[in-house]
């Protein structure tokens, strides 16, 4: 799919908060689970507000809608290092550890992402990145 417009955006957003949901935790607590419930609420706050925007302004530029589909491509890349920690079938402190590592540099990206959408959606106009 080539997303050219804020709702597809949108969509594509949504489609990603759907396919992060947590999954049933065996530790409800824990850091992977808290992650996966802020990455899709974030994904699906900002998925309905792209759409919502579009209604509101039309199908935006790409200057518009770019960050949106970073924040998507941020989330789902999350999304698939989480799946790899803790689930392999031998242990690997050194793999979990870089794994990790690799999360949390994610996760700086996706909170710069999604306060950048946030706010563009607040304000109604283009703001830099």
């Amino acid at each position: 799919m080539i997303a050219d417009s804020m709702d597809d955006a949108g969509c594509c957003l949504l489609s990603v908060a759907w396919n992060v949901a947590p999954l049933a935790e065996t530790h409800p607590d824990s850091r992977r689970g808290d992650l996966r419930r802020r990455v899709a609420a974030a994904c699906r706050t900002a998925g309905h507000g792209a759409r919502a925007w579009a209604v509101a302004h039309g199908p935006g530029t790409e200057a518009d809608y770019r960050p949106f589909l970073q924040l998507a491509d941020v989330a789902y890349e999350i999304a698939t290092l989480l799946l790899l920690v803790e689930d392999f079938l031998v242990p690997d402190l050194e793999r979990e550890h870089r794994r990790w590592a690799e999360i949390e540099e994610l996760t700086a990206r996706f909170t710069e992402l999604a306060e950048w959408t946030s706010a563009f959606l607040l304000s109604g106009t283009p703001l830099r990145l």
